[in-house]
């Protein structure tokens, strides 16, 4: 195989020309074994191509993309064959939400479990339910992988089978080696200590809207104001606009203006949840927050900028419209 073939399976991939995809992989069928710089196969590209480049909010790409998707599979590829950081076919589709995507590549034989980071806990799961996608993953959550503390948190699900006592039992943390989805996250050191595995639990409980489950965690002891990894619970309620947890954790003293840095290592330094509310348009839980007394013009230390500025900056025209409305008043 030349490197001219695969680029050229794959840009008649990217374009939705499945006729020519299917020639090129009759011509030279190791085509489905080659991979880029990245490591990633023709399966795997194809499938950001898909999804609009692993795009999010969800963006769907065309008929004709999603037609070479299942050519490429037709064709015998391996449906999880991952990318050299562990990135595989099916963690585009669990990032993204693409029910459809996860389906076909389930039914191909995609492997639930994953490496992604390096991390045996790195599933599509995992990192679905980091990126707040619970109502959007059931074709992965059962049975779950890895099935620890923090994923049944997620999935708002039973947790007393993780507990003896006051102590956690071993399992809770099982897989939890996982816990950034690329590397522009810093390194975290673990402890894994009851109250960092109760915390973190907390915050991907709040990600997912499962207030069911973050009343158990915050009655064994988790933190409502905790930061156990680039959040606090409510910083990550807002991600996903969860207006439900956020709301749950206010009333259970939650701090609107708490700073913190958060998401990469470079997005948020002494920011707080307004910040973020504002640079994704969460605006249930923007209107939610200014109704608690959340302050408007705290700055950031990396930008200098209130809210509002990031909502300028970000082009989140209504939410920039709230937060002008607000200031007026």
């Amino acid at each position: 195989m030349t490197d001219g073939s695969f680029s050229r399976a794959v840009q008649a991939a990217a374009a939705g020309e499945v006729s020519a995809l299917e020639q090129l992989m009759r011509d030279d069928p190791s085509v489905l074994e080659a991979r880029d710089a990245d490591g990633h196969t023709l399966l795997g590209l194809a499938c950001k191509a898909a999804t609009n480049e692993s795009a999010m909010p969800p963006a769907d790409g065309t008929p004709q993309q999603h037609a070479a998707v299942d050519a490429i599979l037709a064709a015998g590829a391996d449906p999880s064959a991952a990318a050299y950081d562990g990135w595989a076919p099916l963690h585009t589709a669990a990032i993204t939400g693409h029910v459809a995507l996860m389906r076909r590549l389930l039914a191909a034989g995609a492997s639930r479990e994953g490496r992604l980071m390096g991390a045996r806990g790195g599933s599509p799961l995992a990192l679905s339910l980091f990126y707040a996608k619970a109502e959007r993953v059931a074709l992965l959550a059962n049975p779950p992988f890895p099935d620890n503390l923090r994923t049944a948190a997620a999935l708002n699900r039973p947790l007393e089978r993780f507990i003896d006592g006051r102590e956690l039992v071993a399992s809770a943390s099982e897989g939890t080696d996982f816990y950034r989805p690329i590397s522009a996250f810093p390194v975290w050191q673990r402890t894994s200590s009851r109250q960092e595995l109760l915390d973190e639990a907390l915050s991907w409980a709040a990600r997912n809207d499962a207030c069911e489950a973050m009343a158990t965690l915050v009655s064994w002891g988790a933190d409502v104001s905790s930061n156990a990894y680039r959040g606090t619970p409510l910083l990550w309620a807002i991600y996903g606009d969860r207006v439900n947890a956020a709301t749950w954790l206010l009333e259970h003293g939650a701090d609107p203006n708490q700073r913190h840095d958060f998401g990469g290592e470079h997005h948020g330094r002494a920011a707080v949840a307004l910040h973020l509310a504002a640079q994704y348009s969460c605006l249930g839980c923007l209107r939610l927050l200014l109704s608690r007394g959340a302050d408007a013009t705290i700055k950031d230390v990396a930008y200098d900028a209130t809210p509002l500025g990031w909502a300028e900056h970000e082009g989140a025209t209504e939410a920039a419209e709230i937060l002008r409305a607000h200031r007026r008043r």
